[in-house]
């Protein structure tokens, strides 16, 4: 049977994801990257969720890497459902699902870890419940899990702190109410006032970790998670990049076949792609924001392979999952 590479099926897409997943945890170099990455975690007597993620990195290897592995497989599978779930194709395709393999495995390569993991699976179901928050009813359900998987995104990635402009976004984009905006705001907060809350009853100040993550934020120097790229990777990160603006070209080009749902959770995840590159400029960003950059990438890039005739398309996904599997195995 014919490959048809703009009607990718479920498991062609998942196996594809599944083999990108154990390719970038178990390389040869990956363990060492990731072990020196969680040594280097900060020795103060307040560990953030981030630290606490590194060291248990540190501590069980084994069972870091397979953990890794398995949210890789649950973010890139729940991440490339939501193009289906919600008809934003003109095609019926899983493509998300290895695209958002490509992204996060091939830009990650050697510091695929636990706490970078982590961190993508938050924002894919927060970006996920802000999307299920669009409807012509209430929605607290909805709009309250997406802010408290956002605020814990910031607690576990403090350099994501810029993605916090995705709620007001989502309020606006998807027509909430100033009712859902409480309760909004509670779920947002809830994660950091835990924290400080446990951090306290441990005998601390009650607000050391605000002043701990503030710090967090602001240490290091600026575009540093730019510095030190191999030339594979910057070629890779530069033909995804382009394969995104294209797919933003063909999604304009479909405007009008598209419901205006469709059109606004699109627009979302772009809006979200354009806080990721925020995060990126921050002083000594971690190479997670590259993985945090796989679930808007993943939903818009397909759209140019979808529109693209197979000639073109077919030989440029290939070379972009080769490029993927090269730039792990070259590090």
């Amino acid at each position: 049977m014919k490959f048809n590479l703009a009607r990718q099926s479920f498991f062609p897409a998942f196996f594809t994801l599944a083999a990108l997943a154990a390719t970038a945890v178990y390389a040869p170099h990956a363990g060492e990257t990731a072990a020196t990455a969680a040594a280097s975690a900060s020795d103060s007597v307040l560990w953030l969720p981030g630290e606490l993620l590194q060291r248990f990195q540190a501590a069980f290897p084994q069972w870091a890497q397979a953990l890794t592995c398995l949210l890789i497989v649950i973010a890139g599978t729940r991440a490339g459902y939501l193009p289906v779930h919600y008809n934003l194709y003109t095609a019926n395709t899983c493509l998300a699902i290895p695209f958002f393999g490509i992204v996060a495995c091939g830009l990650t390569a050697g510091l695929a870890d636990l706490f970078t993991f982590v961190a993508v699976l938050l924002l894919v179901l927060s970006i996920r419940n802000f999307c299920r928050s669009y409807s012509p009813n209430y929605a607290f359900d909805a709009i309250f899990r997406g802010s408290l998987y956002l605020g814990t995104l910031v607690i576990v990635c403090p350099k994501a702190s810029p993605l916090l402009l995705l709620l007001p976004l989502a309020l606006i984009q998807f027509h909430r109410t100033v009712r859902e905006l409480i309760i909004a705001l509670a779920g947002l907060l809830l994660p950091a006032l835990t924290l400080c809350y446990v951090n306290w009853g441990a005998g601390h100040p009650f607000l050391d970790p605000m002043i701990a993550l503030g710090h967090e934020i602001i240490r290091g120097e600026l575009f540093s998670v730019f510095f030190g790229r191999t030339l594979l990777s910057q070629f890779l990160g530069g033909a995804l990049l382009f394969s995104f603006v294209l797919g933003i070209s063909a999604f304009q080009a479909e405007l009008y076949a598209i419901s205006v749902k469709a059109k606004r959770i699109l627009a979302f995840h772009i809006e979200a792609m354009l806080l990721i590159a925020v995060a990126a400029a921050l002083p000594s960003a971690p190479t997670a924001v590259f993985a945090l950059a796989a679930v808007p990438a993943a939903v818009i890039a397909p759209w140019f392979f979808i529109r693209t005739h197979p000639i073109v398309a077919q030989p440029a996904y290939l070379l972009l999952l080769g490029g993927a599997l090269a730039n792990v195995y070259l590090q």
